[in-house]
């Protein structure tokens, strides 16, 4: 095997285990998806190792593809050029199904508070009796003796 032929492979290599890291990721963003939208902490706690290993592997990846001595050839090869394509559009994947989590975790955060303040009471929970007089506080409770 020449020389060319070796940097050739080991590109395609690295290209290969960008593409499969890449497809762990998506894997386990679906899973923390859900583990969001049930609200399991401990779940969330574990992916979040994990996923911090695999964005560390993808960025040492992206990196090595980038200095590889052949890097700039990747444009001649209709299979590299196939493989970069699909690394690109998974981590565009990556990227909005993360945003997705981000924008399902805040929303669940944004209900939490407002059942915490319609049970706790507060300024929303502010209303007037048949006298005008204010009233605040938790309203599910009051009056209820049972």
């Amino acid at each position: 095997m020449t020389n060319e032929q070796t940097n050739m492979s080991s590109i395609d290599a690295l290209l290969n285990t960008q593409l499969n890291t890449l497809n762990q990721l998506k894997s386990l963003l679906d899973k923390e998806l859900d583990a969001v939208k049930n609200r399991n902490g401990s779940v969330l706690v574990e992916m979040s190792k994990d996923k911090e290993k695999l964005l560390v592997a993808i960025q040492q990846n992206d990196q090595q593809i980038s200095s590889h001595p052949e890097a700039a050839s990747i444009e001649n090869s209709d299979t590299q050029i196939s493989v970069k394509s699909s690394i690109t559009e998974l981590l565009e994947e990556c990227q909005t199904q993360n945003e997705v989590i981000y924008l399902t975790a805040k929303q669940n955060e944004v209900v939490i508070e407002q059942v915490k303040q319609l049970l706790v009471g507060g300024s929303k929970n502010t209303t007037y009796d048949a006298y005008g007089q204010k009233r605040s506080g938790p309203s599910l409770t009051k009056g209820i003796k049972a």
